[in-house]
């Protein structure tokens, strides 16, 4: 199968372009001008290059050419201005439906999309990363076009150093404290990079007579609490978990806020007030998927300097 990627040069992107390239599949990798380097090249796949920008959609022309399947991964994180966020993650993918129609692609039933999204979509916390998603998965949906939405939630794994690595250096510490928020019950789920690319991969082979979304995320949650101790369980670490009431913690955010904006502050202390739990049932019936525990996985991922 001949299949377009974007986001290829990305965390999970370096997982899945191996793993299909391994299936035989024939891969269109884009590549932003300069970035050509970065993209994986699998010994022994067929890979080709394409040089275009999601927020240039001329440049797009004949990225879609040929293709029965697109992969959209790329998309903007918080960490990038809002307005460079919208004009990577819903200008861009307005760019690759014009592309497909200019293709015919919109007219070929047996074309599909398919989009790693975020299982943030759901979160009932604020966020323009958030919102610029939802419009994402939302353009996509309306489009005509044969689509699916996998949307994982806090992927970690070798590799991801934006994440992982930070929290397993800070979870290593022979001494100090963790503080976290309000009492640490909040749950969330989190997922191993491995288990999406497999998620992903069993899809090909499931009857697909219906657009649907699949949310991947742990197997269940796991308090916060938990979640950090089996982390530094994991690291070797000694540091201590200290938990601040929300009292304290409201208190604190009051009287920063009477020197400075304290949005991100409140916004981060509602995070864990509230359960981010999903419901994995269609993926783990239809898919037979089983994604592994965090315990285990951190293990995993733990191993080696990596991180360090």
């Amino acid at each position: 199968m001949r299949i377009a990627v974007t986001g290829s040069t990305g965390f999970i992107g370096s997982y899945l372009v191996p793993a299909l390239a391994q299936k035989g599949h024939e891969l269109v990798l884009l590549a932003r001008p300069g970035r050509e380097d970065a993209v994986p090249r699998p010994a022994g796949g067929q890979v080709e290059v394409f040089t275009g920008d999601l927020t240039d959609a001329a440049s797009l022309d004949g990225f879609l050419k040929g293709a029965e399947l697109l992969i959209h991964l790329a998309a903007a994180h918080d960490h990038v201005p809002d307005e460079e966020m919208r004009a990577i993650t819903v200008g861009g993918t307005e760019a690759l439906l014009e592309e497909a129609r200019r293709q015919g692609l919109h007219k070929d039933p047996s074309f599909e999309i398919w989009i790693v999204s975020s299982a943030v979509i759901g979160a009932p916390v604020y966020s323009y990363y958030r919102d610029t998603k939802r419009i994402q998965e939302k353009l996509i949906r309306g489009s005509g076009i044969n689509w699916t939405s996998f949307r994982p939630t806090l992927v970690y794994g070798v590799g991801d150093m934006r994440h992982t690595a930070p929290l397993l250096r800070k979870c290593a510490a022979q001494s100090g404290k963790i503080t976290v928020p309000h009492d640490g019950l909040s749950k969330l789920a989190p997922v191993h990079v491995d288990d999406v690319v497999q998620a992903i991969l069993l899809y090909f082979d499931f009857d697909r007579g219906v657009d649907c979304c699949y949310e991947l995320a742990g197997p269940e949650g796991i308090p916060y609490n938990q979640f950090l101790d089996e982390t530094i369980a994991a690291a070797g670490g000694k540091v201590k978990r200290r938990n601040i009431s929300k009292k304290w913690a409201d208190r604190a955010i009051m009287l920063k806020g009477l020197f400075t904006d304290v949005t991100e502050d409140r916004r981060a202390s509602a995070y864990f007030t509230l359960h981010h739990e999903h419901d994995i049932s269609n993926a783990r019936d239809e898919l037979g998927w089983k994604p592994r525990p965090y315990a285990e996985g951190i293990r995993q991922v733990a191993q080696g300097d990596w991180w360090r």
